[in-house]
């Protein structure tokens, strides 16, 4: 088991926190050093959301060309490979194109590193230890928030020099600890009975993972601008929120477990949806750093904690073999909406950000009523 959680750890700490949060910092770092224009800059950021949305796309058809062990070695490969290649300062278009890489060996890892390691836990009967699997996303964004301003701090070659060996240092640990993906295959269609999945509850527990991809794109990417623009917060006082945002994350799979024995685990997910429209929704009133932080807390244990969820609801309703396929078309959505939601925060941030922070609340309760909807609808049952 630890074999697998380790496995699982880095590659979501690879994939996710280095991956994605961690060149989040270093955006405002290329304009200020003048690496390149702030217009170029957008550009180079939103390669990576598109090359998510990518690898999402072709992570259903992917394991019927590759094992998920090669998958998941060359995902976490590329990551590395992305961040070496930025030491080379040859132009936007270069800068874009590893980014677009990065993001799709993210999203490789997120849905077959996840499916492939859930699985196991499953045959080795350590299924109750699955939220463990995502618990790199919480480490990796702790990492952003505390590790990486003293890298930022030596300068940008520093930093990327030190995110590819840290990124080379969790690929080792993915490769050491992916031995069972060899026998995944054998084990793919595992005996059990499931009831035939509703397509309509399939599709309702999607569109809302869709909705919390819309919501939550305020907190991870435009809340670091908005807070001391909006409310003066110091660089001090967001970097200290934003670990707060890590913190929350690391317990995720802590606290989806209490909320599971406390609400049941049929009830989780919704519940999870309205208590994260609570945490964005609590920013509106953030004129001081606490109720920033706790905003954060919050928002951080359901980020991830509604991937465990909506992957769990996903694993419970349908066969083994056709999980991937699901989770695969979950994460394609989750990153289309993300993209969008975007573009369409960036376009309205000049006149603020509280037009998009009530949206966000908006869109995560709707994704609440989807998922309170799915739970009404009979197993079986069609459209």
């Amino acid at each position: 088991m630890l074999s697998v959680l380790s496995f699982a750890t880095s590659a979501m700490f690879l994939g996710l926190g280095l991956g994605r949060f961690a060149f989040s910092p270093i955006v405002p770092e290329l304009v200020e050093q003048g690496w390149f224009s702030a217009d170029a800059v957008q550009a180079i950021a939103a390669a990576n959301l598109i090359g998510y949305l990518l690898g999402a796309l072709a992570a259903g058809w992917l394991p019927k060309v590759f094992s998920e062990r090669t998958i998941c070695l060359l995902s976490g490969i590329a990551v590395v490979v992305s961040y070496a290649a930025l030491l080379l300062a040859f132009g936007e278009v270069w800068f874009w194109s590893w980014r677009l890489l990065s993001g799709v060996g993210g999203a490789l890892l997120m849905v077959i590193g996840t499916a492939a390691a859930g699985r196991e836990l499953t045959r080795i009967g350590c299924k109750q230890f699955q939220p463990l699997v995502f618990v790199g996303i919480g480490l990796g964004v702790l990492f952003v928030a505390l590790g990486l301003p003293t890298l930022l701090a030596c300068g940008l070659g520093a930093s990327l020099a030190g995110l590819t060996f840290l990124s080379a240092g969790a690929v080792m640990v993915l490769w050491v600890n992916s031995g069972f993906l060899r026998r995944e295959k054998l084990h793919l269609l595992t005996t059990g009975q499931h009831k035939p999945p509703s397509s309509s509850t399939t599709l309702l527990i999607i569109l809302a993972y869709g909705c919390d991809a819309l919501g939550f794109v305020m907190h991870t990417i435009y809340l670091p601008d908005m807070l001391p623009r909006s409310y003066g917060h110091s660089e001090v006082q967001v970097a200290l929120s934003w670990a707060w945002f890590g913190t929350g994350a690391c317990l995720a799979p802590a606290a989806i477990m209490l909320l599971r024995r406390w609400v049941g685990p049929l009830d989780a997910l919704w519940a999870a949806y309205l208590l994260k429209a609570t945490g964005v929704a609590l920013v509106l009133t953030a004129s001081d750093p606490n109720t920033a932080s706790l905003s954060l807390f919050i928002v951080g244990i359901f980020t991830p904690g509604l991937v465990i969820l909506t992957s769990s609801a996903l694993s419970s309703i349908t066969r083994p073999d056709r999980y991937l396929g699901l989770w695969g078309a979950a994460t394609a959505t989750f990153a289309f909406c993300q993209m969008g939601s975007g573009m369409a925060i960036a376009a309205v941030s000049e006149s603020g950000y509280q037009l998009a922070l009530l949206a966000s609340v908006g869109v995560l309760a709707v994704g609440a009523a989807l998922t309170i909807a799915a739970r009404l609808i009979p197993a079986g049952r069609k459209p």
